[in-house]
């Protein structure tokens, strides 16, 4: 492609008509041309923020040896710019993540925090030490970023680095937990994370208890903060505090309790199913779900009233519940509210009656 050719497109990018964008946008984006490389350098660096992002995702199409002229962009002020700037260096194997190791020792910490986030982002394993060595940034923030980052290894050595960071401001703690939640932790390292649920910071004790997942104390359920409380809904194993949440003065604890109920298979109906009035539509709508493990008179008829419900997700959850718990009166319940005028949940009341009539021939 020649320059003027080149110069052309580029000046359509800045055109009223969206249509001519757009077809000058894919145009550059498609370029392989080696004649083309030094105009879309050239255009890169003189552009708008619309053509810098075209310039960068037309550089995915060549082979690069140098990403450090482009970490500016990667700091960039434009979201889109950045967005397409990280894409790049995502794609650069090697090279990029040698630039962007580069960028973490100079004083610029915006491009710090930009280095280290599109490492984050990066699936290479190049990228694990850097961010292990970012955790030692004089900048609270560039750590907080680090150690967020770093939750996508599963690596031993992660694993304690992580966990060397409990001590560390409570934003980069929070990071932390977060990165440390889902790993297998030994009993030592559990109780490091122990004391955290009584840190000040709500933030820090919340994730402190998805990460002791079902090791975390019945006294966590008495937090002052419903966040806290949710997240003991979520992991706790224990029946008895699963109950007492259920009746908690915060709804989305009383929901969330529900839900676990629910997906734990624990019959509760004692709480359940006045659960079903309810004010709040979300935590009716999870007490008709996790009814779906009940069964008796008393549970169907009140899965039954649900059925008129006003909001059509609770409908659908008691069908579904009524689907699964079976019997005649739960299939005749079914037939009648199949004929509700939403074709969305009479497909789902449908489905639910579909899957009661399967198992009952045994299927």
């Amino acid at each position: 492609m020649n320059a003027k050719t080149f110069a052309r497109l580029v000046a359509d990018l800045s055109s009223e008509d969206f249509a001519k964008v757009e077809d000058a946008a894919n145009t550059i984006c498609a370029l392989r041309d080696a004649n083309a490389y030094p105009l879309i350098l050239e255009a890169l660096g003189l552009g708008t923020a619309l053509v810098q992002r075209v310039m960068l995702w037309a550089l995915r199409n060549y082979e690069l040896s140098d990403y450090t002229q482009f970490m500016p962009y990667v700091a960039s002020d434009d979201d889109d710019v950045r967005e397409a700037a990280q894409v790049l260096f995502m794609e650069g194997g090697d090279a990029a993540c040698r630039a962007l190791v580069s960028s973490l020792s100079v004083d610029d910490l915006n491009l710090q925090y930009a280095a280290v986030e599109t490492l984050g982002q990066m699936r290479s394993e190049c990228a694990k030490k850097p961010l292990l060595s970012s955790l030692s940034s004089s900048s609270p923030e560039v750590r907080e970023l680090a150690a967020y980052s770093l939750a996508r290894f599963a690596d031993d050595d992660v694993t304690c680095a992580l966990l060397s960071c409990l001590s560390d401001d409570s934003a980069v703690c929070a990071a932390a937990l977060s990165g440390l939640r889902g790993r297998v932790l030994s009993s030592d390292a559990l109780l490091s994370v122990m004391p955290l649920l009584s840190n000040p910071d709500v933030l820090v004790r919340s994730a402190a208890v998805y990460v002791l997942d079902a090791a975390v104390p019945d006294s966590a359920a008495e937090d002052c903060d419903s966040r806290v409380r949710r997240a003991v809904a979520e992991v706790t194993s224990s029946a008895s505090i699963l109950r007492m949440l259920l009746m908690d003065a915060d709804s989305s604890v009383r929901t969330a309790a529900a839900d676990a109920a629910g997906k734990r298979g624990m019959r509760m109906d004692e709480v359940l199913i006045p659960m079903l009035k309810d004010e709040m539509p979300g935590v009716r709508r999870a007490a008709a779900a996790a009814l779906a493990n009940a069964e008796g008179d008393a549970v169907i008829s009140a899965l039954v009233e649900a059925l008129s419900d006003p909001k059509p997700g609770i409908r659908a959850a008691a069908a579904n519940s009524l689907g699964k718990i079976g019997g005649e009166k739960a299939k005749a319940a079914l037939v009648s509210a199949s004929q509700v005028k939403n074709p969305i949940l009479a497909g789902i009341i449908k489905n639910a009656l579909s899957e009661l009539e399967k198992r009952e021939r045994g299927e």
